[in-house]
């Protein structure tokens, strides 16, 4: 997740089941599904503080988590211990990113991959079980506590798995894994520490005040992966899909700026099915350069396909499979043609465009 993809979870004492008594009748194993929304429901209400462990693209980060729940509010912050100075900071849904001025890759990945299991609901279980299968994987220990196994299964080649532990006792989840097609480990988020003090302060989740000379801060609005566009946007898209893949429906639309040095603005469509989720990127195509990206990309799990459309450029992101990233790129379209403006000096008017 380049994409915006922390693990929240932790867990309670388990001492008592350590010392179980040996004439206690085994507990029946909960159902794969009702282990994942017990999961859901733990993530968003448990305070706790840790170490995580980030696997992926053939890196290694470590970063420090505060999490808190209280008077129906959630708060988090991040803090990375290895590499860049960086740090993440949650309040409910909104997400702010300090990052070095040169970097342009947030810490956030770790956040989208558990942010899909703390939106988890019955009826979106439900509707995901057409395109999922969920099957238990049985027991381990993840930092030094006894988890239960759920695997999230893929039914078609359109989206990645997931393996997900959750603690025996809270069923807060303590390692999250991102599953390719070959059934290889692509991503993945595990607790190395974890406690639960009785309160984190306020201060542990008021806004670092950073140099600005050398940190930049991106702040954004996490859309909800069962949400829709409002209907005064659904009115004025600037692409629309000819097909997509089975069960994904555009959840979220905005409109931000280019990058500093650019006029116009760009379009943001996230497309899910409740679990993954793609984010496609529409821009005026003001005219033709070498550096316009074309083609697919892949780094780790996240693939990229970039094409120009009429007289957008689009490019389409996430950490889905190849055949589903090319189902959307493929079957894009404009809703209405633009002319693009020609350069000043320049006497030659560019033709209309037709629509496609």
């Amino acid at each position: 997740m380049r994409s915006r993809l922390f693990l929240a979870g932790a867990t309670a004492a388990w001492a008592g089941a350590c010392f179980s008594a040996p004439a206690a009748e085994p507990t029946p194993a909960a159902e794969p599904s009702d282990t994942l929304i017990q999961a859901a429901a733990a993530a968003r209400n448990t305070t706790y503080e840790g170490v995580i462990l980030y696997r992926g693209d053939d890196q290694f980060d470590v970063l420090k988590v505060q999490h808190r729940f209280k008077d129906g509010s959630e708060r988090e912050h991040l803090v990375s211990l290895t590499g860049e100075p960086r740090q993440l900071l949650r309040i409910d849904n909104r997400l702010i990113c300090i990052l070095p001025k040169d970097r342009m890759v947030s810490i956030d990945r770790p956040a989208g991959m558990k942010n899909f299991l703390a939106q988890l609901t019955p009826a979106r279980l439900h509707q995901l079980a057409q395109w999922y299968e969920f099957r238990d994987q049985g027991s381990s220990r993840i930092a030094g506590r006894d988890c239960n196994g759920v695997a999230v299964i893929p039914r078609d080649q359109y989206r990645y798995g997931y393996e997900i532990w959750t603690d025996k006792d809270t069923g807060l989840p303590l390692k999250v894994s991102l599953v390719g097609q070959q059934r290889e480990l692509l991503e993945q988020v595990m607790f190395t520490e974890v406690s639960f003090p009785a309160a984190i302060e306020d201060a542990a989740f008021e806004e670092p005040a950073v140099d600005s000379s050398k940190f930049r801060t991106i702040a954004q609005v996490l859309p909800s992966l069962d949400g829709s566009p409002a209907a005064a946007d659904v009115q004025r898209p600037r692409v629309s899909f000819e097909k997509l893949p089975p069960g994904y429906r555009v959840v979220a639309r905005e409109q931000r700026p280019l990058p500093a040095g650019q006029e116009g603005e760009v379009e943001h469509l996230l497309l899910s099915d409740g679990l993954s989720a793609v984010s496609v990127f529409s821009a005026i195509e003001q005219r033709a350069s070498e550096k316009t990206f074309v083609g697919v990309s892949q780094l780790g799990p996240m693939e990229a396909y970039g094409r120009s459309v009429g007289s957008y450029h689009i490019t389409i992101v996430g950490e889905v499979p190849t055949q589903a990233i090319r189902m959307i790129g493929d079957g894009v379209r404009p809703v209405f043609p633009v002319e693009v403006p020609p350069e000043a000096g320049e006497d030659v008017e560019k033709p209309s465009e037709k629509p496609q």
